[in-house]
């Protein structure tokens, strides 16, 4: 995300572009909550999907506008979730997918916003209703964020060309882990990572926090 689209974002907030008032919200009325997810859902995967398709034309002022777009969706998304949790609890019930549209509004929130709920989700894998291989991702991006080595291997940089995995702390029980977390090995998880990306990850062992972090600011400029 660009400083100009932040900034963007952030006009569209303080000119009432997209509300970012309280409302209270019925916690026994499952089927509303319900239907909401759906519509978070939609509205989650959608725009990313659109982003998606957009990207190989290199039209830079339509990714842009997109990528605005997406932003003041997921802060929409943010603040349902955030109000639903707050007031109410994990909902009773929810279907795998619309557990998972929970954790996909926190994934794609900024870092004091997965650090408040990453607690929910920990308990609520404990509890079987969110995966482990999703609170790996959350632990991970939080670990990253935070300028310390990740724990299961989930997140990478790209710079340009190159995609690079963040720092891993004990690697040597890092296949453990990732088996318990219920995530392949990291040599499948790369092999499905150099397809998506339809480029070779590097995976340099020898790369520090410090030098990761570099390339990452590198990339925002």
């Amino acid at each position: 995300m660009t400083k100009i689209i932040q900034a963007a974002v952030a006009l569209l907030i303080m000119t009432g572009a997209f509300s970012a008032s309280a409302q209270e919200i019925n916690c026994k009325d499952n089927a509303s909550v319900k239907e909401k997810l759906k519509g978070i859902h939609e509205a989650d995967q959608q725009i990313r999907a659109k982003i998606k398709k957009e990207m190989p034309s290199g039209d830079a002022s339509k990714i842009k506008q997109m990528a605005l777009e997406m932003k003041a969706s997921d802060k929409q998304n943010q603040l349902y979730i955030s109000q639903l949790l707050d007031q109410c609890g994990w909902p009773e019930g929810l279907t795998a997918e619309e557990s998972s549209t929970v954790f996909l509004v926190i994934d794609h929130a900024d870092l004091a916003f997965m650090q408040k709920y990453l607690p929910v989700l920990e308990s609520q894998a404990q509890a079987g209703n969110v995966s482990k291989s999703d609170l790996a991702t959350i632990r991970d991006r939080v670990q990253m964020l935070t300028g310390k080595k990740q724990v299961y291997g989930t997140q990478t940089l790209k710079t340009g060309k190159e995609v690079y995995v963040w720092p891993v702390e004990n690697e040597a029980g890092l296949d453990a882990r990732r088996k318990e977390m219920g995530l392949p090995s990291m040599e499948e998880y790369i092999g499905m990572l150099n397809k998506a990306y339809q480029s070779e990850v590097i995976w340099d062992r020898q790369m520090t926090v410090e030098e990761a972090a570099s390339k990452m600011v590198k990339k925002n400029k």
